[in-house]
């Protein structure tokens, strides 16, 4: 009899697992990918919009499709779990299953940060980036300033990314040297987790374009063209753009899943809870690497759990080969503005601290991030 395979969550985690699903499993075994929305756009595209190089909503890919793949699609949102019963509720829906990917990711809470909504634009979201775009564009003197608001947050180098892209448009409008531009951030320095000396390079790459970073600063509230900060700092600030507290889906929590790091723990090898045939992956799942801490939320690190986490499903249902383990390696591409991007190599999981290697920005490595988006929305969509 064939089994059914339920994901929650259709990012990079969950489009990645239900396709090595269905490459590797019989037709009679049915896999469903649930999503609140049938549109996908990768997250590394928004700060595109900021220069332009993108519009919103521009060449996104269609959830309704997988169903040409084999892979059943259902929009609606997560209400709640019976894990004794193996069953999952979706809008009004009950849906039973024999496996079950989490791969719900993480949400935004302005509300956590006081005075956001009325005093900051949102730099994580495709509509604040318009607004931001659009701010850019008249915005010919004074300080602007990117600010964190908490830990963890995704994708570990976009305020930087940001800041560079941002100073390149300010430049080519021709006001960068009446701007003060400024980052101001918890993190004791840049991509914390890979260690000072990647951090480093980071903020030389600030340096040469004279943008200021102030770390070690969690912001208490925003204010009108103000930032006060927990330490008693008060950043002075005539627009600024914010990256909201990253929190787990309430759902998540409702169902107990939610452990002491305030994420869904994990086996950090294959993605296995604390629940038999329940796994978590992405952004959503608290992994933690062999350093303690956890490992950081990027599209690459969720696509390469849920192959591992399809893998093993494939291996178990069907008695071939041997399972497998999730390696801790995932690449990203910083851009600097100007058309250039810095690949950054990771291994997470190597022993006894994260191990990097920083390529200096290129045009070449630019190419390669639109390489890495192209590829995948091929893959997934046509």
């Amino acid at each position: 009899m064939g089994k059914q395979i339920l994901i929650l969550g259709g990012g990079f985690g969950g489009l990645a697992a239900a396709h090595e699903l269905r490459n590797g499993l019989a037709s009679e075994h049915k896999i469903t990918l649930v999503d609140r929305q049938p549109l996908f756009l990768m997250g590394l595209t928004k700060l595109w919009i900021l220069n332009g190089r993108r519009s919103v909503g521009e060449n996104p890919g269609n959830r309704t499709t997988l169903t040409k793949r084999g892979i059943d699609f259902l929009e609606g949102e997560v209400v709640s779990f019976d894990f004794k019963n193996r069953k999952i509720r979706v809008g009004k829906q009950q849906l039973s299953y024999d496996y079950l990917v989490i791969a719900l990711g993480a949400e935004y809470s302005v509300a956590a940060t006081s005075g956001f909504a009325k005093f900051a634009s949102n730099l994580y979201t495709e509509s604040g980036c318009a607004e931001i775009r659009d701010l850019l564009q008249a915005f010919n003197s004074g300080t602007l300033t990117i600010l964190v608001c908490g830990l963890p947050f995704k994708c570990p180098p976009a305020p930087y990314e940001a800041a560079m892209i941002i100073d390149d448009v300010l430049r080519k409008r021709g006001v960068r040297e009446k701007v003060r531009l400024q980052i101001v951030t918890p993190e004791p320095h840049p991509l914390t987790i890979l260690g000072q000396d990647a951090g480093k390079r980071v903020i030389k790459l600030l340096e040469e374009r004279s943008i200021e970073y102030h770390s070690s600063h969690k912001v208490k509230e925003i204010c009108q063209k103000k930032i006060l900060t927990e330490d008693g700092k008060e950043f002075q600030s005539e627009l600024i753009l914010a990256i909201p507290v990253n929190v787990v889906p309430t759902v998540l929590k409702e169902a107990g899943l939610v452990g002491q790091s305030g994420w869904v723990p994990v086996d950090p090898t294959n993605m296995t809870t604390n629940i038999p045939q329940v796994y978590a992956i992405g952004d959503c799942a608290g992994t933690r690497i062999p350093k303690g801490v956890l490992l950081p939320r990027a599209g690459i690190l969720a696509e390469g759990q849920g192959k591992v986490v399809a893998k093993n499903i494939i291996q178990e249902i069907t008695g071939k080969g041997r399972p497998i383990e999730f390696d801790g390696r995932g690449v990203c591409y910083m851009e600097v503005g100007s058309g250039k991007a810095a690949p950054v190599n990771a291994d997470f999981y190597a022993q006894p601290s994260p191990t990097w290697e920083f390529t200096s920005p290129s045009e070449d490595g630019y190419h390669q991030k639109q390489r890495f988006l192209t590829e995948r929305m091929e893959a997934w969509f046509q």
